[in-house]
């Protein structure tokens, strides 16, 4: 079995986004362990050129330093003193000023050969010993270590003989100088010369080592760079081959889902125009149904609105005609009392039929956007519910910031202000409220009006907000409530009127300190038309 094969059987029993997964992780995998070899051949190269140049330089540039202040300082000294060539004053300072220097120099070897620099960090060496076969640098070792004891007791016997040498000069003995103690000195000197070209010779050859070593290292670390690359490369475009050809499948098998439902939606375009037309003919039928059962309930309440706007003016005529029957029995029947009694019965029959006018118009339907008062539509409303308003205790309140005119249908925003008013009061009824209150509010912004409707009966469950303007949804009982009232208010608002009505629950105070937990439902209904000053539906 070819590895292109057994790869494949192995991926196709793996999911597609664990394939995904796979190729993401191979890659970042291969280009993790690129980057750590760059790291390792750069650092390598690095400290090639920083350590070996440097550092390695260092202990032999002072070591040369040691060796020439030996050679100038001291040993010329030495003979020009022999030679009566340097006054023991000046011989003094110089071989005093060379002793420091030199242990200065060698101070400064000593340190520079006990750092650290045998190469790479521990990690990368460890790394490069298990996987590049590398050897780790040589320690210091018996040699170099044997050579500096050599030098380091060399240097100790110098001292004893300089030391000597200073004391005849300091006492002015040149003559004791003969007894071969500066050609001591000078043996030593030649002595430690050569353990220090020996010593340097040493160091040079560990750098040696060491840039040997490094360019190994490159060259090795380079070669496995390139095979990595080339690995990782290769692998990925077999499994990007195998994975575009499980996205050929893919589409195929995809491409024959579409065609099967393409051919499905196809039968069921069809019949679906047909469909279309019962469904929008059944809905025309079932909002005409409710239309009619909402004007029915109205009529209900406007009815009852009128026998309490009649019943006061019916019983003030009755107590008008009895006074004619009581004036006449006890003779007081006169020009003067009939005049006024006439005029006041006119009055009272004039308010009642204006209470009729005013109901009538309200049902009477009018399909064109005509300009009307806004302000005067909600007193209007306020006015038809006054009977039922009176009689649950519920104070009322209008404000408006202007006199406001709008277009649309005013009697189907009568009919949605009267339904709002009605289910407040019904609001208000059900619960055990002392301050009933109602609040309207009538604004305006550039281009829209808004009217708020605002009742302190404890606002609207939150389970039941976004069911309060579906149709036959109630909270009331049925012998009180249909359901189809908000919803009706919907319809004209936004489909007649081209507007928006909603709610939500505040907190108000109403005109009071008490801060109230409310229901609040508003209108939004354009100022103007989008085309004339009237448009018919």
């Amino acid at each position: 079995m070819s590895l292109y094969r057994y790869i494949n059987l192995i991926l196709n029993k793996i999911e597609f986004s664990s394939k995904t997964k796979l190729l993401i992780s191979i890659i970042a995998a291969g280009m993790i362990a690129i980057g750590f070899l760059m790291f390792i051949s750069i650092f390598a190269i690095k400290f090639d050129y920083e350590t070996l140049f440097q550092k390695r330089t260092t202990p032999q540039v002072e070591l040369e330093e040691i060796k020439d202040i030996y050679t100038v300082n001291i040993h010329n000294s030495l003979l020009d003193i022999k030679q009566n060539e340097l006054s023991p004053k000046n011989a003094i300072e110089v071989i005093m000023l060379a002793r420091q220097i030199i242990s200065a120099q060698w101070a400064n070897y000593k340190t520079s050969i006990s750092k650290d620099i045998g190469g790479v960090p521990e990690f990368a060496s460890n790394w490069l010993n298990f996987f590049l076969f590398i050897e780790n640098l040589p320690e210091k070792n018996l040699y170099q270590k044997s050579i500096v004891k050599k030098i380091e007791e060399k240097m100790q016997s110098i001292d004893v003989q300089t030391n000597k040498v200073i004391l005849y000069l300091q006492n002015k003995q040149t003559e004791q100088l003969q007894d071969g103690t500066i050609d001591k000195i000078i043996f030593e000197i030649n002595s430690i010369n050569i353990y220090i070209s020996s010593l340097i010779k040493s160091h040079l050859k560990d750098a040696i080592a060491e840039k040997h070593r490094n360019d190994k290292i490159f060259s090795i670390s380079i070669y496995m760079l390139f095979l990595l690359i080339g690995f990782v490369f290769a692998l990925s475009i077999i499994i990007s081959f195998i994975i575009i050809n499980h996205f050929k499948e893919l589409h195929n098998s995809l491409e024959d889902m579409v065609n099967l439902k393409t051919k499905e939606l196809q039968n069921l375009n069809a019949s679906l125009e047909k469909r279309i037309k019962k469904e929008v003919e059944n809905s025309r039928k079932k909002d005409q149904i409710m239309f009619q059962q909402a004007r029915l309930a109205s009529l209900g309440e406007m009815l009852q609105n009128i026998a309490h706007q009649w019943r006061q003016p019916l019983g003030a005529l009755m107590m008008i005609v009895q006074s004619f029957q009581t004036k006449f029995i006890t003779g007081k029947l006169n020009e003067e009392f009939i005049n006024t009694r006439v005029e006041d019965a006119q009055m009272l029959a004039q308010n009642m039929s204006d209470t009729l006018e005013d109901f009538r118009t309200f049902f009477n339907p009018n399909k064109t956007h005509k300009k009307f008062n806004l302000n005067k539509v909600v007193e209007k409303s306020i006015d038809l519910s006054k009977y039922q308003i009176e009689k649950e205790n519920i104070q009322v309140y209008f404000t408006s910031n202007e006199d406001l005119e709008i277009y649309g249908f005013e009697n189907e925003l009568t009919h949605v202000m009267l339904n709002l008013i009605n289910n407040s009061k019904d609001a208000l009824k059900s619960r055990e409220i002392k301050e009933k209150k109602i609040w309207i509010m009538v604004k305006k912004t550039q281009v829209n009006a808004f009217i708020n409707v605002i009742d302190n009966a404890g606002g609207i469950k939150k389970d039941i907000m976004a069911k309060v303007f579906d149709p036959y949804f109630t909270t009331k009982h049925q012998s009180i409530g249909t359901g189809i009232g908000l919803y009706m208010s919907k319809q004209m608002i936004e489909k007649h009127m081209n507007g928006k009505i909603w709610c939500k629950n505040i907190k108000h105070k109403l005109g009071d300190s008490k801060l109230y937990e409310c229901a609040m439902f508003t209108i939004e209904i354009p100022l103007y038309l989008k085309t004339d000053t009237e448009k018919t539906i």
